[in-house]
């Protein structure tokens, strides 16, 4: 089943067969029962199981298929593949204990990143997870990203559920929509995090909501924070952008670049100290200054998303770094940019689905891990996969992106709960910042066109459009406080 460990298979044989992530408890057991038997064995003893029985077994050949095929990769089939494998369990070819491995084998690359994706996202909750706590309803991926009225009221749900929240509108956008900022906790040391300088660029605005969830909440994990850390989030700086992408993924043409706000301007290019920028030109950077002025932040963190990268094992890039580089920058203002780094990179190491690399920016001071660093506040520049698939469903390829955008959107949370956490315990100061410059140089640069070899998933020249009420099916990872505390 693509994978490498008896974790990972028997991982496999709970999202397969059961639909669910393994509890801890349970991934234990069959572990140790894989180490005197076989995959095949243990796949027929969980179809023989009473919970597969009760919840599966009076599916019909057709209906287990299409369940597979969610279950495995998070989509629904396409005709062929459904008519085949059917054929199969109808005609005896394969039992349904065999048909999860079937798929499997027969995959087609994108399909198996979908499933290493969503298994990752699985281990991920089922390692973190104490087994009193473990929910097997827990959904590990959602198929869609907010759009802006879902998430202004997102944001004032949490709002009206948590004291712990305050949540304040900040300015409003050329177009009229509002930019708000939400604080948590009430330390001495602050960090701030802002996502979606470019509209097209949406999976660290996901992240963001999931961290809030987080942190108001009342997990013992939660509370110290609040105690050691003021933490400030200003969720999609630009909604202007995030509605033009929204169209484009609907089918609208000539649409100006959803990277820009209304009046055609790079956010992240409005940070130069020496420069300056018209604020009814950019009102959204604007509200970012005043957010800084109020809060003075301890540490930045700027979320995007970068085209795909892979290395010469044929690893995509999952995540890029880089603190502020402008040779004018204080050199221990830039050290702790460096130090956030080395929180994100150790966070990440209880988790696959994870490429960490330096990404190679430049020293220009008008982006704001620069300028603002100029300025005196430390920065670090997050930039996740995800780019380049954003603007192939903007051009019209129909293809489903819910497990990857779901496990990079748990990738970006983890990386701010360890930033976060590390400033919060002190231990933050404890890198030395000399160590970030070890973290690997971003990979070789890889077209869409070469990314799943031959499964031609790249448009065509007539590519289907997909409906407006349907123009953000791709996915944001579950990432509720069970799967985080």
């Amino acid at each position: 089943m693509y994978t490498s460990t008896p974790q990972q298979l028997v991982q496999g044989l709970y999202l397969s067969l059961l639909g669910r992530a393994a509890d801890p408890a349970g991934l234990h057991y069959w572990v140790d029962e894989l180490a005197n038997s076989s995959l095949d064995v243990l796949s027929e003893r969980f179809v023989n199981s009473r919970e597969f029985q009760d919840n599966f077994g009076d599916k019909t050949p057709e209906e287990f298929v299409r369940l597979q095929y969610y279950n495995l990769f998070d989509r629904n089939p396409d005709k062929a593949g459904l008519d085949f494998w059917t054929a199969q369990l109808e005609t005896g070819a394969l039992d349904r204990d065999d048909l999860p491995g079937a798929i499997l084998d027969g995959a087609s690359e994108s399909d198996q990143e979908a499933y290493r994706a969503k298994l990752s996202i699985a281990d991920y909750y089922t390692s973190q997870v104490p087994q009193e706590r473990y929910d097997p309803e827990q959904p590990l991926t959602y198929p869609w990203l907010h759009s802006n009225a879902e998430l202004y009221a997102d944001l004032n749900r949490l709002d009206e559920r948590y004291d712990t929240l305050d949540l304040e509108q900040v300015g409003a956008s050329l177009e009229g929509n509002p930019l708000y900022r939400a604080e948590v906790g009430h330390g001495d040391k602050t960090v701030m995090i802002v996502t979606q300088q470019h509209g097209d660029e949406p999976l660290g605005t996901e992240a963001s909501l999931y961290l809030l969830d987080f942190l108001a909440g009342d997990s013992e994990a939660a509370r110290e924070i609040r105690e050691e850390v003021t933490v400030v989030v200003m969720p999609r700086v630009n909604p202007d952008g995030f509605a033009r992408w929204e169209r484009q993924v609907g089918g609208e043409q000539d649409v100006l670049d959803p990277r820009r706000n209304e009046a055609n301007v790079d956010l992240n290019r409005s940070y130069d100290p020496e420069a300056g920028f018209d604020p009814e030109q950019a009102p959204e950077a604007a509200a970012v200054f005043r957010v800084l002025e109020e809060y003075q932040p301890d540490l930045l963190l700027d979320y995007h998303n970068q085209n795909n990268y892979r290395d010469a094992e044929g690893d995509l890039d999952t995540m890029s770094i880089r603190w502020a580089t402008n040779e004018a920058v204080d050199p221990q203002v830039s050290a702790d940019g460096q130090r956030a780094a080395l929180a994100i990179a150790e966070a990440l190491e209880d988790y696959d689905h994870d490429q960490l690399t330096l990404f190679p920016g430049s020293d220009n001071p008008a982006i704001a891990r620069n300028g603002l660093a100029l300025e005196g506040t430390p920065t670090l520049l997050i930039e996740q996969r995800g780019l380049q698939e954003m603007d192939e469903l903007a051009q019209g390829l129909d293809l489903d992106y819910s497990a990857l955008a779901s496990a990079l959107t748990l990738e970006g949370l983890i990386s701010m709960k360890g930033v976060i956490g590390a400033v919060a315990d002190d231990s933050f100061e404890d890198y030395d910042p000399q160590l970030a410059a070890r973290i690997p140089e971003r990979s070789e640069r890889i077209q869409f066109a070469d990314l799943y070899g031959d499964d031609a998933y790249t448009t065509p020249e007539t590519s289907p459009t997909i409906p407006a009420e349907e123009a953000a099916l791709v996915g944001v990872a579950t990432a509720q406080e069970d799967l985080i505390a």
